[in-house]
């Protein structure tokens, strides 16, 4: 694309655009007689370059192998997404796209180079790892707005606790159906604020799942309490409410639920608990920022929730996380926390006109910089196309492997509405699941294990002297659990092409263990 306006080109793919005629003379040539649609096709689909545009095409159609990049990977991979639904109109838009790119605009990366060897000239380059969007998990999806989100915010007068942060706070509260937010520099950082704020310390017990990252128990060791592992239901793999029921004792004070994956958890059943026995409720819903239970949005259903903005989450700010809350006295005690416990902030300082400040706590400095909350802003504009493309590509990996014996989804609680930070599956056998992690990872596919139970870790087994058989369902869930790719950057295709590598994979494991083989 150098020295290419992208938006000639994207004029060139759009049919029923006034200017496509003068766009493709523009890329083109002059001598495209680019009067009419027709004429314009014609000229295309008779140039040297067909052929090229028909193998390119058909590996497309054939399981999205082929990935091209312009300057407006968005855009273009919209035109190939629709054209891929067999619309005349769309399949026209994008064979002169595929006609335009081969004769010199663009670049195509195919995992397979050697599939063209007769296609001189055409500049063919193998996916690198992080190119192909399969190869990861997760990852952040940023465009132009964000960038320049972001050099606003570093060209203002403000580089930290200014009105950036203020701004980002309100509007991931208002998402989050909370009335107060407090921003901090990770995901970890907000739960370690929550069991601050909540005054957690030596002598207290906080109830929390094993199947979750190790920040969700490390927050309570921190503040000197003492986190006791709740299993897990077997099917959802969320905490199990009549297994905290049990687990309740005198020195319990709080309960961590964590949305795992992205669903939030029986939150009814457990506010009752807490009430019944005065404890506070906590939602590690670092996985759910966008999900809902009963209408009730991810934010709104306990005493304190904790959100992470790492780039595998929704939306990313580089690091970064939120503590959002109803209550204002917990919020003002966040928000010391994060700043060295400090009773008035500068600019609470500066607004009184007074040097004067005290702290009567100690806290941490885990201020997030005005930079990283301009991303925030710009990244939760997306959030509703990031979460729809979330659900779209889940479903698509429903369908895809809903004929597979071998695995099968996590179920969903049906009045729940899922955000999809991951998509899990579990596989019929520990074997099973092995075999298809190292073969798809050989593959290139970014599949992922999430997690191993926090109870089995030595730091827990060394000093509260856990182990194995604490929490069998957690446990037997992570012998058999598979994480698969997920984040915006994937189309259905790129799932679809996931689900058919995990059949390609079982069904050659299947002839590796036949007798004779």
């Amino acid at each position: 694309m150098s020295g290419i306006d992208h938006g000639i080109l994207l004029t060139a793919l759009d049919p029923d655009d006034p200017g496509r005629a003068a766009a493709l003379a523009a890329l083109s040539g002059p001598e495209v007689p680019a009067t009419t649609d027709e004429e314009a096709l014609a000229f295309l689909e008779g140039a040297p370059e067909r052929p090229r545009a028909a193998a390119f095409w058909r590996e497309l159609r054939d399981g999205g192998r082929v990935r091209v990049l312009p300057a407006s990977p968005t855009a273009f991979e919209a035109v190939l997404d629709r054209a891929a639904q067999g619309r005349a109109e769309d399949i026209r838009a994008a064979r002169t796209a595929l006609a335009l790119i081969e004769a010199g605009i663009g670049t195509l990366l195919t995992a397979c180079p050697e599939r063209y060897p007769e296609l001189p000239g055409l500049t063919l380059e193998r996916l690198q790892p992080g190119s192909d969007p399969v190869s990861r998990y997760g990852r952040q999806w940023l465009d132009e707005a964000d960038l320049a989100a972001v050099t606003r915010a570093l060209r203002s007068d403000w580089l930290t606790t200014g009105p950036t942060v203020e701004r980002f706070e309100r509007a991931v509260a208002r998402v989050a159906g909370a009335a107060h937010g407090v921003a901090v520099s990770s995901g970890t950082a907000a739960l370690h604020c929550a069991m601050a704020a909540m005054d957690i310390g030596p002598g207290d017990e906080v109830l929390v799942p094993p199947l979750t990252f190790s920040a969700t128990a490390n927050c309570v060791v921190y503040q000197g309490g003492t986190p006791v592992f709740v299993d897990v239901e077997p099917g959802t793999l969320l905490l199990d409410p009549e297994a905290v029921r049990r687990a309740v004792t005198s020195r319990t004070r709080a309960i961590i639920a964590v949305d795992y994956a992205g669903q939030p958890c029986d939150y009814g059943s457990l506010r009752a608990i807490a009430r019944e026995h005065g404890l506070a409720l906590v939602a590690d819903a670092c996985h759910s920022l966008g999900a809902s239970e009963n209408g009730h949005p991810a934010g709104s259903l306990a005493d304190i929730t904790c959100f992470s903005f790492h780039p595998v989450k929704h939306i990313t700010t580089g690091e970064g996380g939120m503590l959002v809350t109803d209550d204002p006295a917990l919020a003002e005690a966040a928000r010391r926390f994060r700043n060295h416990g400090i009773t008035a902030d500068f600019r609470q300082r500066e607004r009184s006109a007074s040097f004067a400040y005290d702290i009567p706590r100690l806290g941490r400095n885990y201020r997030l910089p005005e930079f990283n909350c301009a991303l925030g802003l710009s990244q939760l504009n997306k959030l509703p196309l990031f979460l729809a493309r979330r659900r779209e590509l889940a479903e698509t990996y429903r369908q895809a492997l809903a004929g597979v014996a071998a695995l099968a989804p996590l179920p969903w609680r049906p009045e729940v509405e899922h955000a999809y930070h991951l998509f899990v599956v579990r596989a019929r056998t520990g074997a099973i699941r092995d075999t298809l992690f190292a073969a798809l990872r050989g593959r290139g596919v970014g599949v992922n294990v999430h997690y191993i139970p926090v109870h089995l870790l030595e730091f827990y087994r060394r000093t509260l002297h856990t182990g194995p058989g604490l929490c069998p369902e957690a446990e037997a869930a992570f012998e058999t659990i598979l994480t698969l790719p997920l984040h915006p950057g994937m189309r259905p295709g790129d799932a679809r092409r996931v689900a058919g590598l995990i059949m390609e994979c079982l069904k050659n494991g299947q002839k590796n263990n036949e007798p004779n083989a």
